[in-house]
C-alpha cells in the first residue's frame, strides 16, 4: 500500500505583527539613551542693544587674561604655553597650576570678606578672561575651558575644608551651594583680539 504525503499545515502569523511590537515596546522602555551634558556655563543675560549700558568695574589687578590663537598657542598674561602644558601632572597641569596661585596669591589678587555659615573669610575677587580665535580648535577650546574650571574647583575645595573641615564633593548639598555663593566660577568669555589671531 504506497504512503500519502501529507500536506504541511500553514503555520498561523497572524500574532507576528503583535510580538515584534512588544518587543518594539520592550527594547524603547530599557535602552537608556547617551545624553551630552555640555559645559556647565551661566551665560550672562541677555541685554538690549538699545538700553543705556552701565559698565562694571573690574580692578585690572583681578584679571588674569587667558588668550587662545588659532594655532593652538595659549597665552596667559605675557607667558606662552603650548597645549602639552594641558596635561595635568599630579593634581596640576601648568595652566590650572597658574590660575589656582592667581585665586589663592593676595599679592596677585584682591580679597573679599565674606560670610560663609556664620564665619567671615577672604575669598579671592579674581576673573580669568578668556579670548579664543573662531578658528581655534574645538579641543583645544575645551581643554582650556576644562583646565579653568580645575583651578576653581581646586580653591572651592580648598575654602571648603577652611570653613567645613572636609572637600567641597564631600559636602551637603546646603553647604556646597553656600560654597558656589561665595566662591563663583569668574571665566569671562570675551571677544578674540590681535593676540588670538596669531
Amino acid at each position: 500500500m504506497a504512503k500519502t504525503k501529507k500536506k504541511a499545515g500553514d503555520i498561523n502569523s497572524s500574532s507576528m505583527a503583535d510580538i515584534a511590537f512588544l518587543l518594539l515596546i520592550f527594547f524603547l522602555v530599557t535602552t537608556t539613551m547617551d545624553v551630552d551634558t555640555g559645559m556647565k556655563r551661566t551665560l550672562p543675560p541677555w541685554i538690549d542693544p538699545t538700553e543705556q549700558q552701565n559698565d562694571v568695574d573690574v580692578n585690572e589687578r583681578n584679571v588674569l587674561k587667558v588668550n587662545v590663537s588659532r594655532s593652538g598657542a595659549i597665552m596667559v598674561g605675557t607667558d606662552e604655553y603650548r597645549p602639552n602644558d594641558l596635561r595635568r601632572s599630579g593634581e596640576h597641569s601648568r595652566l590650572s597650576r597658574e590660575v589656582y596661585y592667581f585665586l589663592v596669591d593676595p599679592n596677585r589678587s584682591d580679597k573679599e570678606a565674606k560670610t560663609i555659615d556664620g564665619g567671615t573669610y577672604n575669598i579671592s575677587k579674581g576673573l580669568v578672561s578668556l579670548k579664543a580665535d573662531d578658528e581655534t580648535e574645538y579641543k583645544v577650546y575645551l581643554k582650556v575651558q576644562d583646565e579653568l574650571t580645575h583651578a576653581f574647583n581646586l580653591y572651592r575645595d580648598d575654602i571648603a575644608r577652611e570653613v567645613y573641615g572636609m572637600a567641597y564633593d564631600e559636602l551637603s548639598e546646603l553647604e556646597a551651594q553656600n560654597i558656589r555663593k561665595a566662591v563663583r566660577m569668574q571665566i569671562s568669555e570675551a571677544e578674540p583680539n590681535d593676540q588670538t589671531k596669531k
